[in-house]
C-alpha cells in the first residue's frame, strides 16, 4: 500500500471518528436543550402560580383595606354612644340626688294610705290633714321618678345601640383577622413559588451555558472536517476525467439543494423556532 493510501485510510479514519464524536455531541446538544426547556417552563409555571398568589394576596389585602374604612364611622359611632351613656348617668344621678330610694317612698305611702282607710275617724281629728298632705308629698316624689325613669329608659335604648355598635364591629374585626391569615398563607406561597422560579432559571442557565459549549465542541468539529475532507477529496482515485465530471456536477446539484435546506434551518434559528436533530446537522456538519 502506497504512502498516499496510507495518508488516505488515516484521514478517513479520522474522519469517521471526527463524525462518530459530532453525532455523540448533536445527541448530548440535543438532550441538553430538552433540558433547559424542561427547566424553563418549570421555571415559567412556578411564575405563573406566585402572580396568581401575588395577585389573590393583594386583592385579599384591598378588601381588608375596605372593611377598615367601614370600620372608621363605627368607632365614631362608639365613642358616640359612650359619650351619650356618661351624660345619661350624670343626669340620672343628678335627678337622684337629695331623694330617697323609691321603694322607700312607695312603703311610706302605702303605710299612710293604709293607716288612713284604717284608722277610726275619731283618732284621725287633728292628724288627718297632716297625713294627707304627707301623702301628697310622697305622691309628687313618686311622681318625680317617672322623668329618671325615661332617662333610664333612654340610656338603655343607647346601650343596646352600642352593644350593637360592638357586635358589628367584632364581626368586621374576625372578618379582617381571617382574611389577613389568607393573605399571610399566599404570601408565603407566593414567596415558595417565585424562590422555586429563581431555581429552575439558574439551573436552566447553567444547562444552557453546557448546550452553549457543546455547540462550541460542534464547531470545532466542524473545522477540522473541512480541514480534512478537501484532502480526502484530492487523494480518492479511481474515477475518470468523464466520471469526475458527472460527480462533480452531481455534487453541485446535491450542494444547492443542500444549501437550500441549510438556509431554511438558519432561518428558523434567527425566527427562534425549535431546531430539529436534522436542523442541528445541518447548521453543524460538515460539507460533503
Amino acid at each position: 500500500m502506497s504512502s498516499d493510501e496510507l495518508k488516505l485510510d488515516a484521514l478517513e479514519i479520522q474522519a469517521t471518528e471526527l463524525r462518530t464524536t459530532r453525532n455523540t455531541l448533536f445527541d448530548q446538544i440535543k438532550k441538553l436543550k430538552e433540558e433547559r426547556d424542561r427547566h424553563n417552563k418549570s421555571s415559567r409555571a412556578s411564575r405563573e402560580q406566585a402572580q396568581k398568589h401575588r395577585a389573590e394576596r393583594d386583592r385579599i389585602n384591598a378588601k381588608i383595606q375596605e372593611i377598615k374604612q367601614k370600620l372608621g364611622p363605627l368607632f365614631d359611632t362608639l365613642n358616640e354612644k359612650n359619650d351619650a351613656l356618661d351624660e345619661a348617668d350624670r343626669a340620672i344621678r343628678a335627678e337622684y340626688r337629695g331623694k330617697p330610694r323609691k321603694e322607700t317612698v312607695q312603703k311610706d305611702l302605702e303605710r299612710i294610705e293604709w293607716e288612713v282607710m284604717t284608722t277610726p275617724t275619731t283618732q284621725m281629728l287633728g292628724r288627718e290633714d297632716e297625713m294627707l298632705q304627707r301623702a301628697s308629698e310622697l305622691k309628687k316624689t313618686l311622681e318625680s321618678y317617672k322623668a329618671i325613669e325615661e332617662k333610664q329608659g333612654k340610656k338603655q335604648g343607647v346601650l343596646a345601640d352600642k352593644r350593637a355598635t360592638q357586635t358589628k364591629i367584632g364581626i368586621m374585626r374576625d372578618e379582617i383577622n381571617q382574611l389577613a391569615e389568607q393573605s399571610q398563607e399566599h404570601h408565603e406561597r407566593m414567596i415558595l413559588f417565585y424562590e422555586q422560579t429563581d431555581k429552575d432559571r439558574a439551573k436552566a442557565d447553567e444547562v444552557h451555558g453546557r448546550y452553549v459549549d457543546k455547540i462550541k465542541e460542534v464547531d470545532l468539529i466542524k473545522q477540522d472536517l473541512n480541514f480534512i475532507m478537501p484532502q480526502v477529496y484530492a487523494m480518492r482515485d479511481g474515477l475518470k476525467a468523464s466520471d469526475l465530471k458527472v460527480a462533480e456536477l452531481r455534487k453541485m446539484n446535491a450542494q444547492q439543494r443542500a444549501d437550500a435546506m441549510k438556509k431554511e434551518a438558519m432561518d428558523k434559528m434567527g425566527r427562534g423556532e425549535k431546531l430539529s436533530f436534522e436542523d442541528l446537522r445541518l447548521i453543524y456538519g460538515e460539507k460533503d
